[in-house]
């Protein structure tokens, strides 16, 4: 069991998911919940997903299944054996969650749905996670990360708008899907503390990747703009009051630059590129276009000529430059620059390291301490901690079987012995 004072500090959670749904379970453990991972025997197939640590593929060095299940204890159990299914009734009359993805009806139909688990116990709170949801014409489809960011919308925007879309290079659909259904089990925890009952929880992960398009109904509802993917210029006038050029990721000496050019910034771009003897003639140029219609956006008014002229101009300028030089030029004129930060520029950024925001987890199996991403926010009473390193496939067995179910060493050998455990 979990000691750290978190927020689901004496909640336990079974946790039954694949990749759709093991982030879930990471963000409830690390607030303190004893999750309780169940594999089936021989270890969850998310254990086989690369990158391996140290590229040596193994069940116990998937980066995947060390990143998304921090904090949890592992157990396996087939869930389709009688002994199983009676294992698993044991378990849930003692837990607070139940989080799974399996597809619709499959839990049901093995006697595990919620109405069979919370007639065992009335405050179950049950987390499913589908791709699609529990109904609906997709409800029984199939689908990776990439089908959930491409049907959820996200995929649509990501790239250059004069190519196809490109895939994030990223668990997108899954995260978020892992993200909703915490949030969506901590309001039901919330219910269930102020009146004692649980409720079932249905996530889609579709729904939970088109939840972070929010700003593209604004966009619309405002300006009557679809957003694009960056590169195509908004010819009609800026969305939301800034306009990017056509690329808004710049190459500097040693890397890249992420810049955001408004009507607010460009004087200040074109000064600061004046200083450094490198704005040509544009300065005489943009004040002129400025001047002959102040009401007018500025980038509206340059038209696909004028944003090539001035994007010819930045792309020289910001390449003569460092990424450190551009971001305190940056911070000086209040621009809107930010560093393309790789992974070890992340490790070594003065913000993060002042904030301890890194913590080292230690892999006594691996006879190393490994470096992981810490907490997304702090709570002076109740902190997220990784309690521990991804569990090894049924290291809790023993422990959780015979200590706390109060099955007996023998019998859960011959449950071993016959393919349940």
């Amino acid at each position: 069991m979990n000691t750290a004072n978190g927020f689901l500090t004496d909640c336990r959670v079974l946790d039954l998911t694949d990749p759709k749904g093991m982030f879930c379970g990471k963000i409830l453990g690390d607030l303190g919940a004893d999750v309780v991972k169940v594999e089936p025997p021989g270890g969850d197939p998310g254990r086989n997903v690369m990158p391996f640590y140290q590229g040596q593929p193994h069940p116990e060095r998937s980066l995947l299944w060390y990143a998304w299940n921090t904090s949890k204890r592992s157990i396996t159990l087939n869930l389709e054996a009688p002994d199983g299914q009676d294992i698993l009734r044991r378990l849930a009359a003692g837990a607070h969650f139940v989080v799974e993805s399996f597809s619709p009806g499959y839990m049901e139909g093995l006697g595990l749905g919620y109405d069979a688990l919370s007639a065992i116990n009335p405050g179950l709170v049950m987390v499913s996670i589908t791709p699609y949801g529990q109904t609906g014409p997709y409800a029984l489809y199939k689908t990776c990360d990439l089908t959930g960011v491409a049907t959820g919308g996200l995929l649509f925007l990501t790239g250059d708008g004069d190519r196809p879309p490109v895939r994030i290079n990223a668990s997108q659909a899954y995260f978020q899907a892992g993200l909703q259904a915490a949030t969506g089990a901590m309001i039901a925890h919330y219910y269930r503390q102020t009146t004692g009952e649980g409720q079932y929880v249905d996530v889609s992960m579709q729904e939970a990747v088109l939840r972070t398009l929010f700003t593209t109904q604004v966009t619309w509802n405002f300006n009557h703009v679809n957003r694009q993917r960056e590169g195509v210029p908004y010819d009609q006038g800026p969305p939301l009051g800034v306009a990017p050029l056509r690329p808004s990721v710049y190459r500097c000496r040693d890397g890249h630059m992420g810049v955001a050019v408004s009507d607010m910034s460009i004087r200040a771009i074109v000064g600061w590129m004046h200083e450094a003897g490198m704005d040509g003639e544009i300065s005489e140029w943009i004040e002129a276009v400025l001047a002959s219609n102040p009401k007018l956006s500025f980038v509206g008014q340059l038209g696909p000529a004028g944003r090539d002229r001035m994007e010819v101009t930045l792309t020289r300028f910001l390449a003569a430059f460092t990424k450190a030089e551009l971001q305190e030029g940056a911070l000086q004129r209040h621009l809107m620059f930010g560093t393309v930060n790789t992974p070890g520029d992340l490790l070594r950024q003065r913000q993060l390291l002042s904030r301890g925001f890194f913590v080292d987890v230690d892999h006594p199996e691996l006879g190393t301490v490994i470096t992981y991403p810490g907490a997304p926010f702090r709570a002076s009473l109740t902190p997220w901690r990784i309690q521990h390193r991804a569990p090894l496939v049924g290291e809790h067995n023993h422990h959780v079987y015979c200590q706390e179910v109060g099955i007996s060493p023998r019998r859960l050998a011959a449950l071993k012995a016959g393919g349940v455990i």
